[in-house]
């Protein structure tokens, strides 16, 4: 049986500086390398080398380091510089990776900011200056996971104190961050050697609904709903489903109970406040084919993608632009004068469009959603994936888009110009 690593104690050439302490997979060490070079040292209790699946996971983990090695991900991801079994007490796999240091998980930041101001009963984030980091952070933090995801890799347990901020003033964003404890990430195209053995590892109030369902896999739209509780943290000011009770906390998230926030400060130009509140809304949908991608997410939060993720309002007969829908209730109304009003979030689809007509076909059972904003704009979200399109005055809807009074929602083919049970936009 493998014995734990204690100070002084050298292994394949690692001399251990200090013991950190057991985690739920192995025990991690700091140490130096026969070159001396500090490095943060893992040696694993599970897998074990008699586990039917310890192979795969050594291969797996192999994988996972050359993609975290390779392209922009390294920036923004600890590389892992050594890999080996050997027996201490009995045969174990270890792990050494670059150690980061200099700087502080964003859990113990955020902490040390509420610390601080705890006396002045100001919440940090109504702090200009904490603000404009903060900004900062999400930015940073959202570029990561955008990273991690083109090179097919799914962090699976993101939350605060898995992003580690080093401050660089020799970088543009003024801080480097580094995504750690990612031993038990997962390739986006590769089943886990654990799967069907173990679950999926995961953090109390910070686990995706896919975690959440029983044989359920995370994916990268998993980080995504991870890393939106972490902004609404950043940029709103406080996690919107936090509960003592993993049950409640579970409930409120496959309830989509949260609307969109109110950010604590004015994003800076040429971002939106009200995109991004609606990006970080769309980050909490329980469906995951809702919610944006972390490219898509980066896009909004900089304010960059704005001109090619919202489809341009068709101008008035004067050549002016519509403006945004500001209502309390709309109402869609089909050519022949038969109407629906809504009042409230409300995905449309073929059950709902029945009342219409046989062309409802066209429309899957979930095909887009109507909503209203924090600030009393309404928002059209596309669902995907659908048989047809949804098109809004003819051009697909790919993300989500502002609606006019006088706009036109269908589903169909914008390359073909077919348009099924069009709707015209009004207030109501």
């Amino acid at each position: 049986m493998a014995k734990k690593l204690k100070a002084g104690d050298v292994i394949r050439g690692y001399r251990i500086a200090k013991v950190f302490g057991p985690g739920m997979m192995a025990i991690s060490y700091a140490a130096l390398s026969p070159s001396g070079a500090k490095v943060f040292f893992k040696q694993y209790k599970s897998p074990a080398p008699t586990v039917v699946w310890y192979k795969d996971f050594v291969a797996y983990q192999r994988e996972l380091s050359a993609r975290v090695g390779s392209g922009r991900v390294g920036n923004f991801a600890v590389r892992q510089v050594d890999a080996f079994e050997e027996a201490w007490g009995g045969r174990c796999y270890f792990q050494a990776y670059e150690f980061v240091e200099n700087g502080a998980d964003l859990q113990q930041v955020l902490d040390a900011e509420h610390e601080q101001h705890r006396q002045t009963k100001v919440a940090p984030t109504r702090d200009t200056v904490v603000w404009a980091r903060h900004v900062t952070w999400a930015k940073v933090l959202v570029s990561g996971i955008a990273a991690l995801h083109e090179a097919g890799i799914v962090h699976a347990d993101l939350k605060p104190a898995n992003a580690y901020l080093v401050e660089d003033r020799t970088i543009g964003s003024g801080y480097q961050l580094k995504l750690i404890d990612m031993d038990f990430s997962l390739l986006a195209d590769q089943r886990a050697p654990w799967h069907g053995y173990q679950g999926y590892v995961g953090t109390d109030n910070y686990r995706s609904p896919e975690h959440l369902v029983r044989g359920g896999v995370p994916t990268k739209a998993s980080d995504v709903f991870t890393c939106g509780l972490i902004l609404h943290e950043l940029l709103a000011g406080q996690h919107p489903y936090w509960s003592e009770d993993q049950a409640e906390y579970a409930r409120q998230v496959q309830a989509y109970a949260a609307g969109p926030p109110a950010l604590a400060g004015l994003m800076p130009a040429p971002a939106d406040n009200a995109e991004v509140s609606q990006a970080l809304h769309r980050c909490l949908s329980p469906d995951a084919a809702a919610r944006p991608s972390a490219a898509e997410l980066r896009s909004v939060l900089s304010g960059l993608g704005k001109s090619a993720s919202v489809p341009k309002m068709p101008p008035t007969a004067a050549g002016v632009p519509r403006p945004p829908l500001v209502a309390g209730a709309l109402v869609l109304q089909t050519p022949d004068g038969r109407s629906l009003r809504l009042g409230v979030r409300t995905e449309l689809g073929k059950a709902l469009m029945r009342q219409f007509g046989q062309d409802a076909e066209f429309w899957d059972h979930r095909q887009c959603v109507v909503e209203r904003n924090a600030d009393g704009r309404w928002i059209l979200i596309p669902v995907s994936p659908t048989t047809n399109e949804t098109l809004i005055n003819g051009r697909a809807l790919t993300n989500a888009s502002t609606l006019s009074s006088g706009d036109q929602i269908a589903v169909g083919r914008e390359a073909k110009g077919i348009a099924k049970l069009p709707l015209t936009v009004r207030a109501g």
